[in-house]
């Protein structure tokens, strides 16, 4: 049967659809065409960004061969010569059962790693003794279009700018601020600095240089440090609403920091193995044998459900005890506001995570990097706005010295009441020994 019509792909992608056939000459592609190999030579300069993805559309036949009729392998290089090219991946298509499940034969997924020019060298072995030679079949070209990356470059710089502007202006209020230095402006300080890391200032530079594995790596890692560091910022401060006492270090921020730690430390592990985002993982793709792996997603889904558990307990007794004036510890605006902000926040971003678990595909997680970014800055200023320095510790001093004065006037004029009270009994006094 025949491939499937190309659907349209979805935004920001393109997708290039030619045969093995037809040789194709276009300024960033082309295609040599031979008995039993096809090659395609990609120029991604100008052209595209991020990665490109090569798919392959088998025949009915070769999706029931018991051998591997189809291999392909992606090799990439600079300058004019290949003397130092490097094979950076390589596919194998098996006809079997799950194969005949899928609509293609074949896919690569390809990053851009820093080389001009890349080459797709796919190759077709004999099949039941006849020769080599391939048979008519799709081929399709998928990837990220200048016009997207333009967009990302002009939304990420601005952002940059306006988290170092906050970062300056919060850094010199912490330093104006007359009050005792609050821990909890440290975390803000520090969360602020990896949400430059969210930003990704080097962004533009890594398109410049057609991609970069270790940029690319230290993005991603600036990323899950990020999301750690909020995490753990969500359980002190819930957690703290609580505990109006001190706070012993074994007993509150140890259990926190282990269980965050744990997180980051497998969330880190699987990006490094895999190469991708935990998030962005297929759990049902990894090979059952593969125990690094399966024990790195168990303690990534442990690790996650227990935060989202222990938050979801924390968030939900202070929201329960919000506004409750029979406690102990009455909340201050900043904690109200705090719970306000994060339960928008977090309402917010998982309905984001299931809008692209049910309908995304395969690139739309880069159209929904941008709202992801915003909403991240925006809860973030509006955080910083909460813990400005002096802010909390001016309107408590304005709390203490009204709650001061309503206690000195009420001692004023229950003095006076008692002197004029004492004054009626002796007058009674006198009328009584008349």
């Amino acid at each position: 049967s025949a491939p499937p019509p190309p659907s349209p792909p979805p935004p920001p992608l393109e997708t290039l659809v030619f045969d093995a056939q037809n040789p194709v000459a276009l300024s960033y592609m082309q295609s040599k065409v031979e008995e039993s190999r096809v090659a395609i030579s990609i120029s991604p300069a100008r052209e595209m960004s991020h990665y490109f993805v090569f798919t392959c559309y088998v025949p009915e036949a070769w999706k029931e061969a018991k051998h591997a009729p189809l291999s392909a392998a992606v090799v990439g290089w600079n300058g004019a010569e290949r003397d130092a090219e490097m094979t950076l991946a390589s596919a194998a298509h098996t006809g079997d059962a799950s194969s005949e499940k899928r609509a293609y034969g074949l896919q690569l997924l390809q990053p851009l790693a820093g080389f001009e020019h890349y080459e797709i060298d796919v190759h077709a072995a004999p099949t039941e003794g006849a020769p080599a030679k391939f048979p008519r079949m799709e081929f399709r070209l998928t990837y990220v279009p200048p016009r997207f990356t333009r967009t990302q470059i002009g939304v990420r710089v601005c952002l940059c700018t306006l988290t170092l502007l906050l970062m300056c202006a919060f850094c010199c209020a912490k330093a104006r601020a007359e009050a005792s230095s609050d821990p909890l402006q440290g975390w803000i300080g520090v969360i602020l600095l990896l949400l430059l890391a969210i930003n990704d200032p080097l962004y533009a530079y890594r398109v410049h240089v057609l991609g970069s594995e270790q940029l690319e790596q230290a993005a991603t890692v600036g990323q899950i440090l990020f999301s750690a560091a909020l995490f753990l910022f969500w359980l002190v401060m819930a957690d703290g609403m609580q505990r109006a006492g001190a706070k012993t270090c074994c007993g509150f921020y140890l259990p926190k920091i282990t269980l965050v730690g744990a997180y980051t430390a497998s969330a880190c592990a699987l990006f490094l193995k895999h190469g991708r985002l935990p998030d962005r993982l297929e759990v049902s793709t990894f090979v059952s044998d593969d125990t690094v792996t399966t024990s790195l997603v168990a303690v990534l889904i442990v690790c996650l459900t227990l935060i989202c558990m222990w938050l979801a307990f924390l968030v939900l007794r202070a929201t329960y005890h919000l506004g409750w004036k029979q406690v102990d510890y009455v909340y201050t605006d900043r904690e109200k506001s705090f719970i306000g902000m994060t339960l928008v926040f977090i309402s917010l971003w998982v309905c984001g995570l299931f809008y692209r678990a049910l309908h995304g595909q395969r690139g739309s997680w880069l159209m929904l990097q941008l709202p992801f970014l915003a909403l991240s800055n925006s809860y973030l200023v509006l955080l910083v706005n909460a813990f400005w320095p002096g802010v909390e510790s001016s309107i408590s001093a304005s709390i203490a010295a009204n709650t001061a004065d309503q206690i000195s006037d009420a001692e004023h004029s229950g003095a006076g009441g008692s002197k004029d009270r004492q004054g009626l009994l002796d007058a009674d006094d006198d009328d009584d020994d008349e």
